[in-house]
């Protein structure tokens, strides 16, 4: 199933989503991100809820891709609601709000990393964080850094899942504690592994953090309908 998932990886389609502006859309994500936080009203969590279920299929996610994605996250959201069963029930109703705001900001990311080039994500970043340089931040530098965090998920997820399968393999029990402490020693190796061979590689291609991004970037007729799409959910819920 994991082999499946597309979480963080972009799909080529052809959406109005799509077709934004990346730096927009990376704007528009951090606000959503904060907003989530500000609802508590049932009728503006609905409100907010159809926004974003707006947002799914104007960039086209196949349903099923959509639930496939989810998946690693249904842990998660049900662990949520136990600890609230367990330890503070007369709250039910927060964890519920919890585990939606969690899966809120789980589509609005899919949505993002799925319309978005990783290329657009970096010109994006260092087209929006260029004032950093006057304090001697180097934008290319969180550019990458934010990118290569965006594409390693799948590949974490992946590793995983190969991981649990060939401690299962050799008789591995995850009720046991030493065998889940087992299996985080072992990811956190192949992390640290795959971060040395990343840098490793950069060097080899002579990464040079001090390169000006020289792409022009410019907002379209779709991204001014987008900001005042936005711009009415925020007075919607305000």
């Amino acid at each position: 199933m994991i082999n499946r998932l597309t979480f963080g990886q972009f799909i080529g389609k052809n959406s109005f989503i799509h077709s934004l502006d990346a730096r927009l859309k990376l704007i528009c994500v951090i606000f959503l991100s904060i907003l989530i936080f500000l609802v508590h009203d049932i009728k503006k969590i609905i409100i907010f809820s159809i926004f974003t279920l707006i947002i799914m299929l104007a960039s086209k996610i196949d349903f099923k891709s959509l639930i496939k994605n989810l998946r690693p996250f249904y842990f998660t959201s049900i662990f949520i609601l136990i600890m609230y069963l367990l330890f503070s029930r007369s709250e039910l109703g927060m964890g519920i709000l919890a585990v939606w705001r969690f899966l809120m900001l789980v589509l609005i990311s899919l949505a993002f990393t799925f319309t978005t080039r990783i290329s657009d994500i970096i010109s994006a970043i260092e087209n929006l964080a260029g004032p950093l340089k006057f304090f001697g931040i180097k934008p290319r530098n969180i550019a990458t850094m934010i990118s290569i965090a965006i594409r390693f998920v799948p590949s974490m997820f992946i590793a995983m899942e190969k991981t649990r399968e060939a401690m299962i393999s050799r008789l591995a029990d995850f009720k046991k504690i030493g065998h889940i402490k087992l299996f985080m020693v072992v990811m956190l190796e192949k992390m640290i592994k795959s971060a040395s061979n990343l840098s490793d590689a950069m060097q080899s291609r002579l990464y040079n953090e001090n390169t000006e991004n020289k792409r022009v970037m410019k907002l379209k007729a779709n991204d001014y309908l987008s900001i005042a799409a936005v711009a009415i959910l925020i007075m919607a819920i305000y």
